[in-house]
């Protein structure tokens, strides 16, 4: 298994940390500040030699030099899929009401949920017969939610 790239925080101008770091990274990379016992999520915007500049996506307070910064490996990505429609986002794509659930109305930093719920059953309606070969890409099938109907595919990665 590969290991992750590691950094620590070597300058800080409001959000955007100056991350020395060892290991392989890339731009747009999700990274996680961490403070105490809780990650705060940010991407690689910038990369000079063993310096990275992040961006954090919510308050930095606390965050001080030396504090350790994990590479996911990861780019920043959106998750699209039935559920998505019928639902409210923040930015990162945090579903507002299960965090108003745990959390209450007011944000709590640190705190991230997947945007679908992966226990919700949806009806699918398979476009392909049992045994049929398929490739990235390839529609599968679709699901309905409410007006919009959803077309399933075969994952491009």
């Amino acid at each position: 298994m590969e290991k992750k790239a590691t950094g620590i925080v070597i300058k800080a101008f409001g959000n955007l940390l100056h991350v020395l770091f060892e290991g392989d990274i890339k731009q747009g990379e999700v990274s996680f500040v961490k403070l105490a016992n809780r990650l705060f999520a940010s991407e690689v915007i910038e990369i000079a030699s063993n310096v990275a500049k992040i961006q954090v996506f919510e308050d930095t307070s606390g965050i001080k030099l030396n504090a350790p910064v994990e590479f996911s490996s990861h780019l920043l990505e959106a998750e699209l899929g039935p559920g998505l429609l019928t639902s409210i986002y923040d930015g990162l794509q945090n579903p507002l009401e299960k965090i108003a659930e745990k959390a209450g109305f007011f944000l709590s930093r640190g705190l991230y949920l997947k945007a679908l719920d992966r226990d919700k059953k949806w009806d699918f309606v398979s476009k392909i017969e049992v045994g049929a070969k398929v490739k990235r890409g390839d529609f599968l099938g679709e699901v309905k939610e409410r007006y919009f109907t959803h077309q399933i595919m075969v994952p491009f990665a």
